[in-house]
């Protein structure tokens, strides 16, 4: 299983997760989000600005993220046409699963 790093700033409403030991060749923004791209053109980071008001739709906010534990993302590639990323947010009492709403078409 892939280790991840994460980071989250509560000043600035940032989350970071990356795959650990993997190399960003470049980046694309979409909105509030931006994908890390490694060596192989797959996914290897995640930022979300303003998660706070992103996760709020299943109840997380700045405070449940400060106390966040581990974080990571899986990329659905069962559809070869289209790639739905997934995030796992690991709290102290429950795990919860966000998909992004931004597929990514290959």
């Amino acid at each position: 299983m892939e280790k991840f790093n994460f980071d989250y700033s509560q000043y600035s409403d940032i989350l970071h997760i990356h795959k650990n030991n993997q190399l960003t060749k470049g980046s694309v923004e979409i909105g509030d989000f931006t994908l890390d791209f490694g060596n192989k053109d797959e996914i290897v980071g995640i930022e979300i600005e303003h998660a706070s008001e992103f996760f709020s739709n299943v109840d997380i906010n700045k405070e449940s993220l400060k106390v966040l534990k581990n974080a990571n993302f899986v990329v659905d590639k069962r559809n070869p046409r289209c790639q739905i990323i997934f995030i796992k947010l690991e709290f102290p009492t429950v795990i919860k699963k966000v998909p992004m709403p931004l597929p990514i078409v290959s």
